[in-house]
């Protein structure tokens, strides 16, 4: 048997300094790891694609002899009986080759801000990728920070991914849309980006607190234009910090978000990861956020995935009292209630469709359910003794759908306006 992950053998992260195999981080033996590493950097010497292959070997024969650190304790290493074969191909390509940002987030790490400029020519480095073929097969770039469009070869390197063999590879770029771009604006248009930025208040004053610079303005009017060519192309963030939980805080931001149009985006909550543990005082504001939206016909809300996985599971008295509140709040709708749905599609077979299967009431109390995933490779497996099936099966199904997956939501939400033409049965609300 070997261990292998899916993102050695087949993702790449281009950072200021180095190559890495991900980004994921996680705690093992009391020490934060990840960030698996591929290649060190020397300066001005831009790596070569077949640098790529080699180095992932490596860095999986070192796996095998637990001598690989960034890896050690990974949940993202799965046992395999077949030896992959490594390559440069890539799916998945994250590009965060500098540190300079315009703003000084409370939440964020000086990684991300520290002013620090990539040791090679990473424009050139993207044309071998191009050049190779490597990109024949990626699915999406996601971009990083920094801020991305401070950069000045943003666009150059947008335009030599689009060099390649499938140029219809999705961007995701995590953006603060403090200064407008062209770049971003053009790519909108043509149907290849999407954007993601946080807010996290409603206010200018709460905005300088939390992310250092009275922008707030700035934000709104520039999420407006980049949301009046495609709305489903914008996520829309809230960070909830010790500064920006207190209802009037959540409903200057419901009400600003309506004034700049912004209500057919994406709307992502999210909470400072800093938090191991989410306080009560932010799960009730975590609530009152999304049964805000949920009222003023906010369409698309998600949770991140550990929020989502953390409310799935609360505790008997946490669950009390989350009733409790919402009750107080007459807002008690936000939980889906069993007893209204006899029979249900999960769209999305992976840790939070497992979790929920597992652990919540919600479930025990549905009479059926099917699995749906967009992965073609999961489709025909099975998870916890339910067969995942394709999501051409809703052409013809009018039970409700409930998309579990967060990074996917806005991807998963669209696949389903494409096949029934309508999001008349996907379930806005919260599963316990």
């Amino acid at each position: 048997m070997y261990k292998s992950c899916k993102y050695l053998e087949d993702a790449l992260y281009v950072a200021p300094n180095e190559i890495r195999a991900c980004c994921q981080r996680f705690f093992y033996g009391r020490k934060m790891r990840g960030d698996a590493k591929l290649l060190d950097i020397v300066e001005n010497k831009t790596p070569k694609t077949s640098d790529i292959a080699k180095a992932r070997k490596k860095v999986f024969e070192d796996i095998q002899l637990n001598k690989n650190e960034d890896c050690k304790g990974c949940i993202f290493l799965k046992k395999t009986k077949k030896k992959p074969v490594f390559t440069s191909n890539i799916s998945h390509l994250s590009i965060e080759h500098h540190s300079i940002c315009n703003l000084r987030c409370k939440y964020c790490s000086e990684i991300y801000w520290g002013g620090k400029r990539s040791k090679y020519n990473v424009v050139e480095f993207i044309s071998y990728l191009s050049k190779s073929s490597s990109l024949n097969n990626c699915q999406q770039v996601v971009w990083g920070g920094g801020e991305p469009t401070l950069n000045k070869s943003f666009e150059q390197i947008l335009e030599k991914i689009h060099g390649s063999a499938k140029p219809k590879i999705y961007h995701r770029v995590f953006t603060n849309s403090v200064r407008y771009s062209e770049a971003i604006t053009k790519f909108l248009k043509r149907g290849l980006i999407k954007i993601v930025t946080s807010i996290d208040s409603g206010t200018p004053e709460t905005f300088k607190k939390i992310r250092g610079r009275q922008k707030f303005y700035d934000v709104f009017k520039n999420l407006k234009s980049y949301a009046k060519i495609d709305p489903s192309k914008v996520t829309v963030k809230y960070i909830f910090t010790e500064e920006n939980y207190e209802e009037k805080e959540i409903d200057a931001f419901v009400i600003n978000c309506k004034k700049y149009n912004l209500k057919n985006c994406n709307f992502q909550i999210s909470l400072n990861y800093k938090n191991k543990n989410i306080k009560f005082k932010i799960l009730k504001a975590i609530l009152y956020l999304f049964f805000k939206l949920s009222k003023n016909n906010f369409k698309k809300i998600f949770l991140d995935d550990h929020i989502m996985i953390r409310f799935i599971s609360p505790n008997k008295n946490e669950l009390e009292n989350i009733k409790k509140y919402l009750n107080e709040k007459n807002a008690i709708d936000v939980l889906l209630d069993p007893k209204k749905i006899s029979d249900l599609i999960i769209y999305g077979a992976g840790k939070i469709a497992t979790e929920i299967i597992k652990k919540t009431n919600f479930i025990k109390e549905i009479q059926n359910f099917d699995l749906v995933d967009s992965d073609n490779s999961k489709v025909g497996d099975f998870m916890l003794n339910k067969k995942i099936k394709s999501p051409e099966m809703l052409k013809n199904d009018n039970r409700f759908i409930y998309i579990a997956t967060a990074q996917s939501y806005d991807e998963v939400y669209k696949n389903i306006l494409n096949i029934k033409g309508n999001s008349d049965k996907v379930l806005t609300g919260l599963i316990l």
